[in-house]
């Protein structure tokens, strides 16, 4: 990679990292988890990456419902889909690292891709 890294690369990799993940969940469903953790990822480094380069602080956090809050009124369009799903996305990171036998469901792990796929292509563009 030439020039300098934005958090938008670093989501962007999240996501391929949740992309290529997601191939294993058949054959082994605790890969949702991971899948999960890197959507919530991509997502929250999208949001972060938004708010940096619109010079608006934000706190050290993974919850992405702080991070929504942040956002101003007139720009949230391409954020509304992901602040009404906020709770689950952040679940996504805060529950799937550490308790065992815990599974996110397949239908919002997808849905999690989804958004965040949506919101990097959005905020590549522009």
């Amino acid at each position: 990679m030439s020039g300098e890294e934005t958090l938008l690369d670093i989501a962007r990799r999240n996501l391929v990292t949740a992309k290529t993940m997601m191939k294993l969940v058949d054959a082994d469903d605790g890969y949702l988890n991971v899948v999960g953790y890197h959507a919530q990822q991509a997502i929250e480094l999208s949001i972060k990456h938004y708010l940096e380069t619109h010079g608006i602080k934000y706190p050290m956090t993974h919850d992405i419902s702080q991070l929504t809050a942040r956002i101003p009124d007139d720009a949230m369009e391409p954020f509304e889909d992901i602040e009404n799903s906020a709770a689950n996305i952040t679940n996504m990171e805060a529950k799937t690292r550490y308790i065992k036998n815990y599974r996110l469901s397949r239908r919002i792990v997808e849905k999690a891709l989804r958004q965040a796929e949506a919101l990097i292509s959005q905020l590549q563009e522009g």
